[in-house]
């Protein structure tokens, strides 16, 4: 039930879902004051969630400050949460734009920080109609010339919550020493922390695809709207509201 009402949420949490009610009920009510203030709404709605400037201040504020950590020690596990490929009608996996937290995880391997990769994630959406995404991973580490004796492949979970249990049982169950490093998109290694510390995990956090960098904005960044802007604001949304529901309900 907890999964199926956290994909409801994912749709209310995206701010063109709210203009399009808007603009909906617009066309449904008969008086003249409603469809004045839907009409107000939704453009307000579009001003503020277009403006990069404003997104950027947000987006920067919640996300862990950019660095290129250093390591000193070798680790015995990174676990590496999935969500970072998308599928085709027949059944093929492909990388997406997250792919970076791959990368950042096949370099700690290579470069001998850590000597094994929980691969952790199966199918996430809603219908459970998907490859599983860490067969793929997998797939794509072996290629990479990281021996699958050095994988451990965790494919059924759905969520963030789902990730942490399994990982616990697993690491527990292979007496692999802790601390762990954690792989996730930037956005996402905040939840992650505490979700992962919550059942018991000693980990260190190890962000990467940031969503956005302190690079200077233009005239037109503060003034001219970006349509591109509303579904990323849906995942940005999706991780703040995330975060606080993983913290009443105690997986957090």
């Amino acid at each position: 039930m907890f999964f199926i009402l956290s994909k409801i949420l994912l749709f209310l949490l995206n701010p063109f879902n709210w203009i399009l009610i808007c603009i909906v009920f617009v066309f449904v009510t008969k008086k003249a004051i409603v469809k004045k203030r839907l009409l107000i709404s939704a453009a307000i709605i579009f001003i503020l969630f277009s403006n990069y400037y404003l997104f950027s201040v947000c987006v920067r504020a919640w996300q862990p400050k950019i660095q290129h950590p250093t390591y000193t020690q070798t680790f015995s596990t990174a676990i590496m949460l999935n969500g970072m490929t998308m599928g085709d009608r027949n059944g093929d996996s492909y990388f997406a734009p997250s792919s970076d937290r791959f990368l950042q995880t096949a370099r700690l391997y290579k470069t001998g920080v850590v000597q094994k990769i929980l691969i952790s994630g199966g199918d996430g959406s809603l219908l459970q109609d998907k490859p599983k995404e860490a067969f793929f991973l997998q797939k794509e580490f072996i290629a990479l010339g990281i021996p699958d004796s050095a994988l451990i492949v965790e494919s059924n979970s759905r969520n963030t919550y789902e990730s942490a249990v399994a990982a616990k049982q697993i690491l527990d169950s292979l007496h692999l020493a802790s601390p762990y490093i954690l792989v996730s998109s930037a956005t996402h290694i905040p939840r992650s922390i505490l979700t992962f510390k919550k059942v018991g995990l000693n980990i260190i956090a190890h962000p990467a695809n940031y969503e956005l960098v302190d690079s200077k904005l233009s005239f037109t960044d503060y003034v001219l709207p970006n349509l591109g802007l509303l579904p990323r604001w849906k995942m940005f949304l999706k991780e703040v509201v995330g975060t606080i529901v993983y913290r009443i309900s105690g997986k957090a």
